[in-house]
């Protein structure tokens, strides 16, 4: 087996594991002098921004408008749909807690003038006003990600409303493309390891040991908002299906197995499946409730999404009102629900995250050098959220059909 072939059998998250562990050590030997190779690392994260537009718009239209039928939106629909934005909103605040909690971007000074990034304050009136775009021509081209999202995710619902012929070919074309900028994506992320070596050679050059202890606070602000996550959704299911958490955590295992391995919410569905079976769960409701999750339900990415921005915002020193913080959920909530549920994706929501504020891109590669560590913990939720939810919707559809 050529060494080429042995290549491409690695994993992604651990060809960036490398990286960053290879661009630690290169940035701690030759020091500052190593960020000759910083345009290697600009060149990645151009690349991310060039595809972050077209594959959030694309794939969020085409999961919502893959609903397929306005009159899919029924019971279920309505109460999985109410769970998954709840609970993602309760991912994001919990990031945001995490952040102020374990401040991982306090005290790490990015080099540049970035102060006042976020120039203007917004009221709660002004950043809902805001959302709204007047041009989406004019968002499009000076790159109005929140305004740019919120008109997707209209014309997504828009299309559900259309005669079946055109909605099924408006829905196979919106797929084509989906697939088509999740290849485009696929072929960036494999320049990925590259440049994330390039941008952590880079900034460990610049800044030496004091990485240490931010990584080791951004990791623990990670796993200690998913450890809160996962209580709320023991929580959640000993309140609305009477299960303990022993006897979930039980059935759950080899989804959980299987999360942690692949990192893929996709690859995880099926699992997901047979885990809801083993839960008692009818298969018409689970049939629906999981796939839909597996698009649009990533409490995961909310927690990352959230640790991201606070993190870039306070080692830039940017000023946060609670209008700023407001715009920051929603932007975010949308955004999960147009990942793509593949091992790295969230990368890209990151820096659309990031460029929205106009917050320092340079942070993302920190980020994807210990991305790896956090994917793990991060798709769990994703998949376990899906899981939790189809057995608490379950639930209820059974009371409701025995009165």
């Amino acid at each position: 087996m050529s060494l080429a072939s042995r290549y491409r059998k690695i994993s992604l998250l651990t060809k960036l594991l490398f990286a960053m562990i290879l661009g630690v050590a290169a940035g701690a030997v030759f020091g500052p002098s190593i960020t000759v190779l910083q345009p290697l690392g600009s060149i990645f994260l151009n690349l991310l921004r060039m595809a972050a537009l077209p594959l959030i718009i694309v794939n969020l239209i085409a999961g919502i408008a893959s609903l397929d039928d306005p009159r899919v939106l029924g019971r279920i629909g309505v109460r999985i749909i109410a769970y998954y934005a709840l609970t993602t909103a309760v991912a994001i605040v919990l990031g945001l807690a995490a952040g102020y909690l374990f401040e991982p971007g306090v005290g790490f000074v990015l080099e540049g003038k970035y102060e006042g990034v976020i120039e203007k304050i917004p009221s709660l009136g002004e950043t809902l006003l805001g959302l709204l775009p007047v041009n989406v021509f004019a968002a499009l081209s000076s790159g109005r990600f929140d305004q740019i999202v919120v008109f997707s995710a209209f014309l997504g619902i828009a299309i559900l409303f259309l005669d079946r012929e055109d909605r099924v070919a408006l829905n196979r074309g919106f797929n084509l493309l989906a697939r088509l900028f999740n290849k485009l994506v696929g072929i960036i992320m494999g320049y990925a390891p590259i440049g994330v070596f390039a941008l952590i050679a880079g900034v460990t050059g610049k800044y030496g040991s004091s990485l240490l202890g931010v990584v080791v606070k951004y990791l623990g602000a990670t796993y200690a908002a998913i450890a809160l996550q996962l209580v709320v959704y023991l929580v959640l299911l000993l309140i609305f299906a009477r299960i303990s958490p022993l006897q979930f955590l039980k059935k759950a295992s080899p989804l959980i197995i299987t999360t942690v391995s692949t990192c893929s919410s996709l690859a995880s569905v099926p699992i997901s499946l047979n885990c809801s079976d083993d839960l008692g769960v009818p298969h018409a409701v689970s049939s629906f409730t999981i796939p839909l999750g597996s698009q649009i339900n990533k409490d995961g990415n909310g927690i990352m999404l959230a640790l991201a921005f606070l993190f870039a915002a306070q080692a830039v020193n940017a000023p946060l009102s609670l209008g700023v913080l407001i715009n920051m959920l929603f932007i975010a909530l949308i955004l999960t629900t147009g990942a793509g549920g593949v091992p790295g994706g969230g990368i890209v929501s990151i820096a659309i995250v990031l460029d929205a504020f106009g917050l320092p891109l340079e942070v993302i590669g920190l980020i994807s050098g210990i991305f790896a560590l956090m994917d793990m913990g991060l798709t769990t939720m994703n998949c376990l959220g899906d899981l939790a939810g189809t057995v608490i919707v379950a639930r209820m559809e059974k009371l409701k059909a025995s009165e």
